[in-house]
């Protein structure tokens, strides 16, 4: 074995910087409880209190969502809790096993009287979180919000097929494809629709789907699942050889599989800052849709620079990812791994 060193992109630098708080004023009432809870939490053996733990959940929502209120913040945890526990019953499993939890997973999400139906040691869990969901999602905002889920856990089982797929050491995979299913998997779209319900933002779909606003989501999505993906590498490389992230994806792209680890890294920091430019220049050419629409569809456009910032502000310094050493490290931006 020996040790590497990898100098990663600054990828704060290339986005705009949040347009107000950094942070909400509630995180560490919201973390003391969260960490109260997952202590308490029955379900929880010692492995997946850890990992509930090392996720920092109540400081990712603080930073992506910096303007949300205490209540807010509770069930905005609610959810990321909810999809963490997708992401522990299916992220080793084989695609067989992940579709079937991913189907109980979106039965009991839309209709938690259903968990009652299946066995499952997260099932109490799953019904609890599921029904503060629920309760606390408008009635506007709920349609989305299920919509969003079921491409989510969708997606889910595609990422387990890419998975065993990408385990063939003979395996291709371009870039361009991944980073289409890559903006489904990450899980960030029904975050997007919690952040417009936290916002009291009541965009319609018919402008959501605006191919000028899907760009602009889209581009944002790659800079979170890029950023993602940089700061998960050493981890991921641990657990499973990183089969689905986007430096191995360079690798053995016909395209890019010149590239070196170090290079792949250079390579994705080239694509996360062309989706930056993506994003302003979609931005730019945004119509009107009304004054007061207007007005909500920028104060949208806000919210994801925050989601994109928040998510790496989140990234460089939980316990899950330990991306770096030391401080010093995290200054510098170099990553160091035992390979």
């Amino acid at each position: 074995m020996s040790t590497v060193y990898y100098q990663l992109p600054d990828l704060l630098s290339m986005l705009p910087r949040k347009t107000g708080k950094t942070i909400s004023p509630h995180f560490a009432e919201a973390d003391a409880r969260y960490v109260e809870w997952v202590k308490n939490c029955k379900v929880f053996g010692s492995y997946a209190q850890a990992a509930f733990r090392n996720a920092e959940m109540p400081l990712l929502a603080s930073l992506a969502w910096p303007y949300t209120s205490a209540e807010d913040i509770g069930f905005i945890l609610d959810y990321m809790s909810l999809s963490f526990v997708l992401e522990e019953m299916t992220d080793t499993e084989s695609s067989e096993v992940a579709q079937k939890a991913s189907r109980i997973w979106m039965q009991v999400l839309e209709n938690p009287a259903d968990g009652e139906k299946f066995p499952h040691q997260m099932m109490d869990l799953i019904v609890e979180l599921s029904t503060r969901l629920n309760d606390a999602v408008s009635p506007f905002h709920r349609p989305q919000f299920i919509d969003t889920n079921a491409d989510f856990a969708k997606n889910v089982i595609q990422e387990a097929i890419d998975r065993e797929s990408a385990a063939d050491v003979d395996h291709t995979r371009s870039v361009d494809a991944y980073m289409i299913i890559r903006r489904h998997t990450i899980g960030v779209k029904p975050c997007l629709v919690l952040m417009r319900s936290t916002r009291h933002l009541y965009i319609p779909d018919h402008v959501l789907k605006h191919p000028i606003l899907e760009e602009i989501e889209d581009a944002i999505l790659d800079t979170i699942y890029i950023a993602n993906d940089i700061y998960s590498y050493k981890k991921e490389v641990g657990d499973n050889g990183a089969l689905n992230n986007i430096i191995t994806v360079i690798v053995k792209d016909p395209e890019t599989k010149h590239l070196d680890a170090q290079g792949s890294i250079d390579h994705a920091g080239k694509i996360f800052q062309s989706a930056v430019a993506r994003f302003h220049k979609y931005r730019s050419m945004l119509p009107s849709f009304g004054e007061e629409m207007d007005r909500q569809v920028q104060d949208y456009v806000d919210g994801l620079i925050d989601w994109s910032v928040g998510n790496i502000e989140w990234s460089m310094v939980n316990h899950r990812y330990n991306t770096f050493d030391d401080e010093q490290s995290r200054r510098s931006g170099v990553m160091r791994m035992v390979v």
